[in-house]
Order: C-alpha cells, then sequence, then structure tokens
C-alpha cells in the first residue's frame, strides 16, 4: 500500500476545541499585556525564556507562576529545577515568601544507576497534568537525560519536544492542555543555544535584557522576539530589588506604548499621503 494512502488532511472547520481553551491565565499585573495581544498567558503554548547573566531569569518565572497562582486559585503550576536545589532555593523565598507555595520537582542527575530515571519521573510527574509548568533550565535538562540514557543530544532533545507537545495537546490524566515556559542558556554573545528543531517548536521567545549588558545594574527589561500571539518588540521594564513582588514599570509600559501609537499613526498618514501622492502622479501621466 502505497504511504501516501494513510496521509489524512483536516480542515480547521471540522476540528472542535473546548471554548475553555481560549480563556488566557492572568499575572494580574502588566505582564498580561505583553504575555499575549488578548492579555494573559494562553494554554497549551511554549515560551522559551532567555536573557543576559544575571538578569533574573529565574526570579521573574517564579514570579509569574507565583502570580498566576494567586489570580487563578485552582492552577497547577509546577517548577522543575534542573539547576538549583532547596538550598538554592531557599534564598529565593527569603525574598519573595509567595514561592513556598509553589509545586518544585528538583532534577538531581542519577549517572550510575542506568535507568534513564530523570525522564521517567518526569513522564510520570507530567502525566498526572499541569496547567503551566516552567523549567529551568532546558538545556541542563537535556544534558542530564543525556548522561543518563548514555544517547546523543539531538536523540535527547527530540525526547524532549516529544513530551512538551503531548502535554500541550492535553495527553496526560487530567486533559489540561499545558503551557511550558522554558529558560534556555544562551552563547557569550547572547545568542539562542538550541537546533532550529526547537525554535520552531515555540510559540514565543522571551528575552530579558540589559539596557546596558556591560553593566549589570542597568534597567532591566522583557522582550519578545518572536511571538505568535502577540507583539514583537515591546518592552516592558522591571526592578528585582524590591522583597516580595518583581515590580514592573506599568507607568513607563504605557509612555512608550503611546508613543508606539504615535509613531504607527504618524506612518499610516506618510503610507496614505504617499499613496495619494503615486495616484495623482499616475493620473497625470
Amino acid at each position: 500500500m502505497n504511504d501516501m494512502e494513510n496521509v489524512k488532511t483536516v480542515r480547521m472547520r471540522d476540528v472542535k476545541f473546548d471554548p475553555s481553551l481560549f480563556i488566557n491565565y492572568k499575572t494580574g499585573t502588566v505582564m498580561d499585556e505583553v504575555l499575549c495581544s488578548y492579555s494573559g498567558l494562553p494554554k497549551g503554548v511554549n515560551y522559551m525564556i532567555i536573557g543576559d547573566p544575571g538578569v533574573g531569569k529565574t526570579t521573574v518565572i517564579l514570579d509569574m507562576l507565583a502570580n498566576l497562582k494567586r489570580e487563578q486559585k485552582d492552577i497547577r503550576c509546577l517548577f522543575v529545577s534542573a539547576e538549583m536545589n532547596e538550598i538554592d532555593l531557599a534564598i529565593y523565598v527569603h525574598r519573595y515568601p509567595k514561592f513556598q507555595d509553589l509545586d518544585i520537582l528538583f532534577v538531581e542527575p542519577d549517572y550510575q544507576s542506568g535507568g534513564g530515571s530523570t525522564f521517567e519521573n518526569l513522564e510520570n510527574i507530567l502525566a498526572t497534568g499541569w496547567d503551566v509548568v516552567a523549567i529551568d533550565s532546558f538545556i541542563e535538562l537535556q544534558g542530564i537525560i543525556k548522561e543518563e540514557k548514555n544517547i546523543t543530544n539531538k536523540k535527547t532533545e527530540s525526547l524532549l519536544i516529544q513530551l512538551i507537545k503531548q502535554q500541550n495537546k492535553g495527553e496526560n490524566r487530567s486533559g489540561l492542555n499545558t503551557t511550558f515556559l522554558t529558560i534556555q542558556q544562551v552563547t557569550k554573545t547572547g545568542n539562542f543555544i538550541g537546533s532550529n528543531r526547537l525554535k520552531h517548536s515555540i510559540t514565543a521567545m522571551m528575552e530579558l535584557r540589559l539596557e546596558n549588558p556591560k553593566n549589570i545594574y542597568s534597567d532591566r527589561y522583557v522582550v519578545f522576539s518572536k511571538h505568535r500571539r502577540g507583539d514583537v518588540g515591546v518592552r516592558l521594564f522591571y526592578d528585582l530589588s524590591t522583597t516580595g513582588d518583581v515590580f514592573f514599570d506599568e507607568f513607563r509600559f504605557s509612555q512608550d506604548k503611546q508613543i508606539r501609537k504615535l509613531q504607527s499613526d504618524a506612518s499610516k498618514s506618510m503610507r496614505e499621503y504617499a499613496d495619494k501622492f503615486d495616484m495623482l502622479f499616475s493620473e497625470e501621466i
């Protein structure tokens, strides 16, 4: 039999979804405005988080999870820590007490057993069903699984991407369309580490940057460089110096938004004027 005979196509009009799939989770902060064009964190998507060293990637993501739990009491959020242990995270909890109520899976390498336990443990806990899962970090988790299972980086990446996509589609015991917030490391030049397949598998690329990369004390901001659900290039400044919450500069964000609107309106007017001029010139010819 020809393999093409087994290939099926679909029409989106025939695909049925539960309407609740398109009701976003809220953080209750201005972050909701950059997470999606219709506000909040969507369900069943994959956001990759990259950024300059020391910019606060882990803190911002933990803050997001805690805020999501505050706004939606029954939401199931999981933080998978492949880089820090309980002692490391205790420092975060001291500064941000709200982090202590998050469910955390600490991943510790077990290179001696040969059983590939990390991937199976992760697979089993995800199978119970979670609304939002944050991973810190993808490359560290990938490295641990690679060593335990004694397989290639490419194979390990494929296993993780497949697992994530299954959870996106709600293939777990709770039928939850899991959203993943995955921190990824970058090169010394600030570029994303990972294959093209990994890049294409994500819904959005959230970047946490320093306004002056050479000065760790310079202003920090969130910006999306890829976003299927929202705008790119919109900067939201934040501050980690306060205790208890990450401070997002809503006033500065509102000002920037107004400036962008004025720029957009000016560009539109210029295009309309240029079109009228072209039409007038064409008529004269």
